[in-house]
């Protein structure tokens, strides 16, 4: 070997990753690489007898779908490049995040009669970067779940291209798409808003396109069921870097009653779909609770969250003739007493008030109870993807506020949304 070689072997060595040759099959065949990649996966390159044939034989088992899906990716890719990013578990029982990148060669690798390229790659750890990204990732899904939880329709409108543009939820609620185009033009027409209330909020629209900063109105929107729900809009005016205008950003909370209706209401009704409580003779009479509950007394309030139930319903209709959320309905009035509260907040939204309780072991165990008959719901086996409910809950002792009870119980739901499957949480302050 020349000087010239052992030079270059020198410097490549001395890069900070790992060199090597793959060959572009289902288990990425390393036909050589060099010593800083073995010491990338935590291997000594001199027990040759055991170094890994394959980059599959590197990656941590429970990434082994993820492997799979970004090998059917990169055979569809146009170009002739290569990328991977997999978890490598090392001796000391870490983990370590490798990023696989290289470039299609000219060569060529024969294997069970067919003929498959060869990619010349550099692999680098970049365990640090997705760390941080994955933790970046999290919080961005608990910002995601406070916001669903809150259940207020948040939105931004960008004055230059005239975009509405509302959060997911507003298609739940309204049935329509949350971005509107043209908003100016279209506003006057919209049927989404009642006939009596849209005078009032174009000429708010107007005023804040002149320049006023924030506004407060309410205002009657008609609901994908083509009933009419008040809301109260909050708006504000954002500037740019040189104190222009450029968007409104604010949100739509849904009122439980206007004030001048309270005395009109019925104190009861019921849920049409699921004969339980509607959310706000739900709310009120847990309120009622709460607030006049004895000093030594006990209550648990639970909010549950089904999920997955939309995709399954369609199933269940044609094969059980039944609704997953009259079913589910269902098993609260049987698990639940007759002076327990149940209510149906929204879509898949329930919550029950168990008054009270002797410990908060009755609250414990109600919810386990929840989680297992719900799991047993409609337990096809050609759809593995069943129906699951999250539970929050929140024990409140003596007199309480209902909106703080309901706030403890969002919060435990939160972590419990967590687990994939059916699971509670117990709020403790």
């Amino acid at each position: 070997m020349g000087e010239n070689q052992l030079n270059m072997d020198h410097v490549l060595n001395a890069l900070p990753g790992g060199l090597l040759r793959i060959v572009m099959d289902d288990e990425l065949t390393i036909v050589h690489a060099n010593e800083p990649f073995y010491k990338l996966i935590d291997m000594d390159q001199s027990k040759s007898n055991k170094l890994p044939k394959s980059i599959f034989k590197t990656v941590y088992s429970a990434d082994i779908i993820y492997y799979t899906q970004q090998i059917a990716a990169q055979k569809r890719r146009k170009d002739n490049q290569f990328l991977l990013i997999y978890r490598s578990l090392q001796k000391n029982g870490d983990l370590k995040w490798i990023m696989i990148n290289g470039t299609k060669t000219d060569e060529e690798f024969q294997k069970h009669n067919k003929t498959l390229p060869i990619y010349y790659c550099m692999a680098l750890d970049v365990t640090d970067h997705m760390t941080g990204f994955r933790k970046t990732e999290q919080e961005l899904g608990y910002l995601r779940t406070i916001l669903e939880l809150s259940k207020e329709l948040f939105f931004e409108y960008v004055i230059a291209t005239d975009t509405l543009l509302f959060t997911q939820l507003f298609r739940e609620v309204f049935g329509k798409e949350p971005e509107v185009k043209d908003l100016s033009k279209r506003l006057e027409k919209t049927k989404l808003i009642h006939p009596e209330d849209l005078p009032g909020v174009i000429k708010i629209f107007k005023s804040m396109m002149s320049g006023k900063k924030q506004a407060r109105m309410e205002v009657r929107l008609k609901t994908k069921d083509g009933e009419m729900a008040w809301y109260v809009c909050y708006a504000s005016i954002i500037f740019d870097e040189n104190k222009n205008p450029y968007k409104v950003v604010g949100k739509l909370a849904i009122m439980h009653t206007r004030q001048e209706d309270k005395k009109t209401a019925p104190k009861l009704q019921t849920d049409a779909l699921t004969n339980v409580y509607t959310k706000e003779t739900a709310e009120n009479l847990i309120t009622d609770s709460l607030s006049n509950q004895d000093p030594k007394a006990i209550s648990a309030l639970f909010v549950c969250e089904v999920r997955n139930y939309k995709g399954v319903n369609e199933v269940v209709r044609l094969v059980d003739g039944e609704n997953v959320l009259v079913s589910i309905a269902g098993i609260f009035r049987r698990l639940f007493r007759g002076s327990d509260i149940i209510g149906r907040m929204g879509l898949g939204d329930f919550i029950i008030c168990m008054k009270d309780i002797s410990s908060d072991r009755n609250a414990y165990e109600k919810a386990e109870a929840i989680c297992r008959e719900v799991n047993k719901l409609y337990a096809y086996d050609y759809n593995k993807n069943g129906v699951t409910i999250s539970i929050g809950v929140a024990l409140v002792k003596g007199q309480a506020d209902y909106s703080v009870a309901l706030a403890n119980a969002k919060t435990a739901l939160v972590m419990a949304k967590k687990d994939n499957t059916s699971a509670f949480e117990v709020f403790y302050p």
